[in-house]
C-alpha cells in the first residue's frame, strides 16, 4: 500500500479550488499519451480524471495504458524518434535514469529545461525554492528529461512506539539510547498490554535492513548500499568505528529477549495482525506504517519516535527522497511542447494533486464551514470502484505533481491521519540523505548491482550471524569481516561511488 506523503508550502485559499488558470483560453487540442499503471480495474481510457482534465485545460489525450510492467519497459526501449507511433507524451512513465539518458541521446526524449519557467510557473516555484528537487531530476548533461512526482515529508521506515503502553507504564518518550533500551525493557517486564502473560514484544524488526535504521543512535546513516559521502569522501558504514558498538548494542538486545526472536526469519504476512480480539504485543516496531500491519485499532495507538540522540544531535535516514524521478516527458513527436507542459504543471499545484487523487469538490466531495471536508455517501459506499474509476493516483506507478498531504489533513473525521500527516511532518526536520540523488547508465547499474550482491548480502549475513550470537564479536572476527570485504571487491566498490560521488 502505498503511504500518503505531504508536499509542506503555502497554500492561498486551498479549499476554495477554483479552475485552472488560463484554463478558458486554451484552445482545444489532442494529443498522444502512453504510460503504466498496474492498478486493479483502472482503465485510462474510460478514467474521469483525463476527461475533467480535458473540460478544465481544453487538452485532449488519445491514452495508451500499459498495464504490465515488462511489458512497458519493453515498449521504452524499442521508443525511435521517427516511429510513427511514438507517443507526444510519457506520462506515469517510470523512467530510469538510464532509460531518461538513452531516450534523450537518441533523440526521443526532448530537454525540458529550456521550457520550464514560461510554461511551468508551479513547478519552477518549487525548484527556486528546493534546488536539491532541482539538481535531483537534471542529468550529468544538465538536461532535463523528466518530470517528478514531490513529496514532503518523503516516505520513511519510522520507528513507532506504542504509545498507551507509554502512558500505562507513566514512561515518556525515549530520547537517547539508554533511554531506548530503559523503555523496551519495560515493554518486556511490566506487563504493558495488561493481559497477565508474557506475549509481549518490545521491539519488533524483518532483518538488518530494519536494523540499520537503529544506527543513528551511533552517528551512523548510510544508504541501502551501505556508503554516505562526508565532505567529499565516499564512506562505508560497516567499516566505521561506531558500527562495531552499534552491532554490540544489537547482540545485548537481541540476548536480553527486547529484539523480536524471529526477527531475521520471518516476514510482514507472517506478523500481520487481523484478529479483532487479540491483545496488542508490540511496544515498539520499525515499519513505513504500523496500518500495513496491525489492525486500526492497534494501529491508532502507535507514535514515531523522534530520533536517538548521538552527542547531542539527532539525525535519521531520510529512506526515499522526496523526489521520485521519470514521472513525465515529452518526446520529439509533440508538435505543442509549450501546451502539453501548462497542462502538467497544474498538477504542481493543491487543485491538481487533489483532482489526481482525491477528486473534484462539491461532485465527489464537499467542504463544511469549518474548514473539514467529506466524501459524498456514495463514494463512500463504493470507494474502491470512485477510485479505479475516478483518480489517477496509485499502483506502481506515480503521477507528475505534489501529495495531498496538506489537503488529507483537513478530513473529517480523520484524526488518525491528521495525527500520523502531522508526525511525519515534524519528523521531516531530522531526516538526512545519506547520499545525494545519482543518476547510473544501465551498464553501471548491473556493474554495481553485481558488487553489491555480493559485499551487501556478505553485511547483511554477518550482522545477523553477530546478533544472534553464532560468532563472536571481536577482533578477529571484525578483522576477517573486513578482509573478506576487500576480497570481494571492496575498494572497487567503494571507488565506483566516489566517481559517483565527484560527478553529482
Amino acid at each position: 500500500m502505498r503511504m500518503k506523503r505531504v508536499f509542506c508550502f503555502l497554500i492561498i485559499a486551498m479549499l476554495c479550488l477554483p479552475g485552472f488558470a488560463g484554463a478558458e483560453e486554451t484552445a482545444a487540442q489532442s494529443f498522444t499519451l502512453a504510460g503504466f499503471d498496474n492498478t486493479q480495474y483502472r482503465s485510462w481510457a474510460d478514467n474521469r480524471f483525463f476527461s475533467r482534465m480535458e473540460e478544465k485545460t481544453g487538452i485532449h489525450f488519445d491514452v495508451t495504458q500499459y498495464t504490465d510492467a515488462a511489458a512497458w519497459s519493453k515498449a521504452k526501449d524499442a521508443m525511435r524518434p521517427d516511429a510513427e507511433d511514438l507517443p507526444d507524451v510519457l506520462f506515469k512513465a517510470r523512467l530510469t535514469g538510464d532509460e531518461c539518458m538513452r531516450l534523450r541521446e537518441n533523440g526521443v526524449l526532448i530537454d525540458l529545461k529550456p521550457y520550464l519557467e514560461a510554461c511551468c510557473p508551479n513547478l519552477t516555484a518549487i525548484l527556486n525554492e528546493k534546488p536539491d528537487v532541482l539538481a535531483a531530476i537534471t542529468l550529468p548533461d544538465g538536461s532535463i528529461a523528466a518530470l517528478p512526482y514531490i513529496s514532503e515529508p518523503s516516505m520513511q521506515n519510522y520507528i513507532w512506539v506504542n504509545q498507551e503502553w507509554l502512558n500505562t507504564l507513566h514512561l515518556d518518550m525515549p530520547a537517547t539510547a539508554q533511554e531506548f533500551v530503559d523503555m523496551l525493557t519495560a515493554f518486556q517486564t511490566r506487563d504493558p498490554n495488561r493481559n497477565n502473560r508474557a506475549d509481549e514484544i518490545p521491539l519488533g524488526f524483518l532483518g538488518p535492513f530494519d536494523l540499520k535504521f537503529l544506527a543513528h543512535a551511533f552517528g551512523l546513516i548510510a544508504n541501502d548500499y551501505n556508503v554516505f559521502a562526508e565532505d567529499g569522501q565516499v564512506k562505508y558504514m560497516p567499516l566505521e568505528d561506531n558500527f562495531r558498538l552499534f552491532i554490540a548494542w544489537c547482540r545485548d538486545l537481541y540476548a536480553a529477549g527486547l529484539l523480536e526472536k524471529n526477527g531475521f526469519t520471518q516476514t510482514d504476512d507472517m506478523r500481520t495482525v487481523t484478529d479483532s480480539n487479540a491483545k496488542a504485543t508490540y511496544g515498539a516496531i520499525i515499519t513505513p506504517m504500523p496500518a500495513d500491519i496491525f489492525k486500526v485499532s492497534w494501529a491508532e495507538n502507535y507514535a514515531i519516535m523522534p530520533p536517538l540522540s548521538y552527542e547531542g544531535t539527532q539525525a535519521y535516514r531520510d529512506f526515499s527522497g522526496a523526489v521520485l524521478r521519470g514521472t513525465f516527458a515529452v518526446t520529439s513527436h509533440c508538435q505543442d511542447v509549450e501546451t502539453v507542459l501548462r497542462w502538467v504543471d497544474s498538477l504542481y499545484t493543491l487543485e491538481g494533486s487533489v483532482l489526481a487523487g482525491i477528486g473534484m469538490q462539491d461532485v465527489d466531495f464537499l467542504t463544511d464551514g469549518d474548514g473539514t471536508w467529506r466524501y459524498l455517501e456514495a463514494v463512500q459506499n463504493s470507494f474502491d470502484t470512485f477510485r479505479s474509476s475516478t483518480l489517477i493516483e496509485g499502483g506502481s506507478a506515480e503521477q507528475p505533481g505534489i501529495s495531498t498531504g496538506a489537503f488529507e489533513k483537513l478530513m473529517s473525521g480523520s484524526e488518525m491521519v491528521r495525527s500520523i500527516l502531522t508526525q511525519q511532518e515534524e519528523f521531516q526536520q531530522y531526516v538526512k540523505m545519506p547520499f545525494p540523488y545519482y543518476t547510473l547508465t544501465r551498464e553501471e547499474t548491473e556493474k554495481v548491482t553485481a558488487m553489491q550482491n555480493q559485499l551487501g548480502y556478505y553485511v547483511d549475513m554477518q550482522i545477523a550471524r553477530w546478533v544472534l550470537g553464532e560468532e563472536e564479536i571481536s577482533d578477529e572476527s571484525f578483522s576477517a569481516f573486513e578482509a573478506e570485504l576487500r576480497e570481494l571487491g571492496l575498494d572497487d566498490f567503494l571507488a565506483f561511488w566516489q566517481d559517483v560521488l565527484n560527478r553529482v
